[in-house]
């Protein structure tokens, strides 16, 4: 199999931000714990903080299958509703 990457963009409300990293922390520590997956990490943009960027990698597509359907991810989905300024853009290499 293949490695997948996953870059998923985040434009979040500006007086949403500490809530919204909060919400990633029960997130990045579990899928770090993933058995397929290789990296997990979340950049904030140094211009404008209320972007934000996950860059994933996986071991292959079935690492990031059990990835979308975690505990730990639809938890994030649900804990972060209300808190976006647009909708997140997610690409898939």
């Amino acid at each position: 199999m293949e490695k997948k990457t996953i870059v998923a963009r985040a434009k979040v409300l500006a007086e949403k931000q500490a809530a919204f990293l909060n919400a990633t922390e029960a997130l990045i520590q579990g899928t770090r714990a993933e058995r397929g997956n290789i990296s997990y990490t979340l950049y904030q943009s140094t211009e404008n903080p209320s972007d934000f960027i996950f860059y994933e990698e996986y071991k292959d597509e079935n690492a990031m299958s059990v990835h979308a359907t975690s505990k730990h991810f639809k938890s994030f989905v649900e804990t972060i509703d209300g808190m976006l300024a647009e909708e997140m853009v997610i690409e898939s290499f």
